[in-house]
């Protein structure tokens, strides 16, 4: 954590700001990145076509895999401008950010289908669902979530109060609060999504670099399983020191080649 920290200092201290298209590309691979962990199949330069003409090409596109695109652009857009106007953690935030990135799909009659009965906008389940736990692709057990529909808006407040109130450092509240969310599971659809989302959000507001979920190497999904699965406790939060390092170390030689006046996060918005 230590090694985080200087490394966050060397990050600020350079006083740079990415160009508008290497800005662009870190939005777009971020959204390609956290659907892909849900099953998403559009690929990368498939999601760089959507977002820079609405159009894309490719054979056997669902539409599903468009919409999902498009709605977590539209909800990390919002949680840019909740880190540019120092926002607090609350559970306002967390609905707003669920409900953008799966909302749209609502409308699908497939999906709303699978889901039974759902839930509304901006508001958290209406109906039980239960978490499966998978190794390797095995499902090893289902457990019923921490809230269910009666509890959830009660158990969520508690849980953004703790967080608020923590004097923990900012990497272990994220941590906890990604687990959290995921145990609780106070959507239908999109936990893990809103999980990942808020932890940048927590980040950012602390000067970090928006960072991308890899999707070749580690998986942060199964991480978070195996973390709770065998009691490992330090999976994910090694697993964000990792990626945050590598984001920042690979910014910084980067940087370190132009000279601009640092202005903030162009948000894009």
């Amino acid at each position: 954590m230590e090694k985080l920290i200087e490394l966050l200092k060397k990050y600020k201290s350079l006083n740079v700001i990415p160009s508008l298209e290497e800005e662009q590309a870190q939005l777009f691979e971020y959204v390609y990145t956290t659907n892909r962990l849900e099953g998403n199949q559009l690929s990368l330069l498939q999601t760089t076509e959507l977002f820079k003409s609405d159009t894309i090409s490719g054979n056997n596109i669902r539409n599903s895999d468009i919409l999902e695109q498009k709605g977590m652009y539209r909800a990390l857009k919002r949680m840019l401008l909740a880190v540019k106007n120092k926002e607090e953690l609350s559970t306002k935030l967390i609905l707003e950010l669920n409900w953008l990135s799966i909302g749209s799909l609502w409308n699908e009659d497939y999906y709303r289908n699978a889901k039974e009965k759902g839930q509304l906008q901006n508001q958290f389940k209406a109906s039980q669902n239960v978490i499966s736990i998978k190794q390797n692709g095995v499902e090893k057990e289902k457990i019923i979530p921490l809230s269910s529909p009666k509890d959830v808006q009660k158990n969520m407040e508690n849980l953004i109060e703790n967080v608020n109130k923590s004097e923990s450092s900012v990497l272990d509240k994220v941590v906890f609060l990604a687990q959290e969310i995921w145990i609780h599971q106070p959507f239908v659809d999109g936990n893990k999504r809103t999980g990942r989302l808020l932890i940048n959000f927590l980040l950012m507001k602390e000067g970090f670099p928006l960072f991308s979920y890899d999707t070749e190497n580690l998986n942060y999904n199964s991480l978070l399983v195996e973390q709770y699965y065998d009691s490992k406790p330090h999976l994910v939060k090694n697993y964000i020191i990792e990626t945050l390092s590598k984001k920042m170390n690979d910014d910084i030689e980067a940087f370190s080649k132009i000279k601009k006046d640092f202005k903030g996060f162009r948000l894009m918005l």
